[in-house]
């Protein structure tokens, strides 16, 4: 049973990073398949999907010329969750009066440094009717076997792939334990898969977390926390969401063209079954 201090969130919103230059990133940003959401300063601009989330990405202008990750944005379940994080001990008040989409928002800092915001009483954007796929007119697969496409050719557009929202962050810290139990008690986090080290099962090394809704299906995971092999902490990746594979082809061989380099992918991971490019 949760404790009557957990703070109940509904979803991860956005992530923030500082780059050494927001020009240059703006540029990667609209190549990823990042709208332009505005700016609040000259240092701080916002990226939207075709979500209904205000925004899914800040960007800022990094103070001492490094890229840097500064935390993760959520939305609170109730209002009265929202109040119960303002109380949270070392809780400061964000002012989101130039954020798209208005409302109120706190932050909270994990045992890392890293932000954990969260909002209440913003207004969301009205989404597509339908996901938007490269894949033009979206005809029938063809299965080795089963011939639905007949007749018709398959067409793809060539350009970014247009995000739809934000799925998952993860980092890395050898201060593992304590972040794990943070997060934990301090929302309603749970775990969907645990890793163990090979050979020894007694010993976690990683856990994919959702978000407990109740009955509501939820994504297998918006934050993933790993063991650290070294001392200190870094953020591994931010994930996006975009409408299917196609889309994701057209995405990447955009990225190449552009001048991009690809880390890892396409392919499909075994835990939360998605399909990934690094």
């Amino acid at each position: 049973m949760a404790a009557i201090s957990q703070v109940r969130l509904d979803r991860l919103s956005y992530v923030i990073y500082e780059h050494p230059s927001l020009s240059q990133f703006d540029k990667f940003a609209k190549d990823f398949g990042l709208v332009d959401g505005g700016c609040s300063s000259e240092t701080e601009r916002f990226y939207r999907g075709y979500g209904t989330d205000p925004f899914v990405y800040i960007g800022r202008q990094a103070s001492q010329g490094v890229k840097r990750f500064v935390g993760a944005g959520f939305v609170a379940e109730t209002a009265a969750n929202f109040e119960r994080a303002t109380k949270v001990a070392g809780a400061e008040i964000v002012d989101v009066s130039k954020y798209p989409g208005g409302g109120k928002a706190v932050s909270l800092e994990d045992p890392n440094g890293y932000a954990v915001v969260i909002h209440w009483g913003q207004q969301l954007r009205s989404p597509p009717d339908h996901g938007i796929s490269a894949l033009q007119g979206h005809p029938p697969v063809n299965g080795a076997l089963d011939k639905r496409r007949r007749g018709e050719y398959t067409r793809m557009k060539e350009g970014p792939s247009l995000v739809h929202k934000l799925g998952h962050w993860g980092y890395t810290t050898d201060n593992w334990d304590a972040t794990c139990a943070w997060y934990q008690q301090q929302f309603n986090f749970i775990p969907t898969d645990m890793l163990h080290a090979p050979g020894n099962t007694a010993l976690d090394v990683a856990i994919f977390f959702r978000l407990d809704c109740g009955k509501t299906y939820v994504d297998h995971h918006n934050l993933l926390l790993a063991r650290g092999d070294r001392p200190g902490t870094s953020v591994h990746h931010s994930s996006f969401e975009v409408e299917d594979i196609d889309t994701q082809f057209m995405g990447h061989q955009w990225l190449e063209k552009k001048g991009h380099e690809l880390v890892w992918g396409i392919g499909r991971h075994v835990h939360g079954s998605q399909v990934f490019d690094y």
